[in-house]
């Protein structure tokens, strides 16, 4: 039987949407599968053996921290588009029964906003589904576990999650997926102690190749409304 990362990159190869990668991946072979990669990531298992769930950062705090610095680069990425930290407040499960995989369900969460930054996507429709599929390159698992659980979560009819919903219809992205896939080191990080590193010294360090210029510098709807559409992102970095 082909593990989780075979699938879901043979997934990746036929261009399926991140839609039909969900009942493919949620059985439980490969659920069990997706726990023993997860573990085998360094680090990944004293956060999961911790349940480790530091507070939300403090956005003006980061603020303050030096240019070019990846919590100065986030901090300025969620005032540009005027986001909250706490966007998708989906469930997750972090009690002593959490597998590894419900665990990093809950981490990619919360760090959703943070791999944005590492990642250099903005938030429109096209680079939402972009992030995805990194994410499906790191833990396809964990995520397809994720969408299984927003598509009947009561919140996601909410207009404001519209491109959430449109998620489901998005082409899994070949490039970015194997970007994910190349960046597994990511799931072992304490992010939130690496503010004061300098961003592309952690995006070396966590093997995030730089993103193909032609992507960079793209303004594009967020079909929730966003506040801006001028983009972040340049082909020199952070704007």
């Amino acid at each position: 039987m082909s593990g989780p990362q075979e699938i879901a990159r043979g997934l990746t190869e036929r261009r399926a949407t991140l839609g039909e990668a969900v009942p493919v991946l949620r059985t439980a072979g490969l659920q069990a599968a997706s726990d023993a990669a997860l573990l085998a990531v360094p680090g990944f298992q004293r956060l999961h053996a911790e349940r480790w769930d530091p507070p939300l950062p403090e956005l003006e705090t980061l603020a303050a921290l030096p240019v070019g610095s990846f919590g100065h680069a986030y901090a300025r990425y969620m005032e540009h588009y005027r986001l909250s930290p706490d966007f998708f407040p989906i469930q997750t499960r972090l009690g002593a029964d959490a597998t590894p995989t419900q665990y990093a369900v809950h981490r990619l969460n919360k760090s959703h906003d943070f791999i944005h930054v590492l990642g250099a996507y903005e938030t429109s429709d096209a680079d939402e589904v972009a992030i995805q599929s990194f994410v499906f390159g790191m833990a396809p698992v964990a995520l397809v576990t994720f969408l299984a659980e927003a598509a009947v979560h009561p919140d996601i009819q909410h207009a404001r999650y519209k491109h959430l919903r449109d998620i489901y219809a998005g082409h899994i992205q070949v490039e970015d997926f194997e970007r994910g896939a190349a960046a597994s080191a990511l799931l072992g990080e304490r992010l939130e102690t690496l503010w004061e590193v300098p961003l592309e010294e952690l995006r070396q360090r966590l093997g995030i190749a730089a993103r193909a210029p032609e992507y960079l510098g793209r303004g594009g709807e967020n079909s929730c409304g966003g506040f801006t559409t001028i983009p972040f992102f340049t082909a020199t970095g952070a704007t």
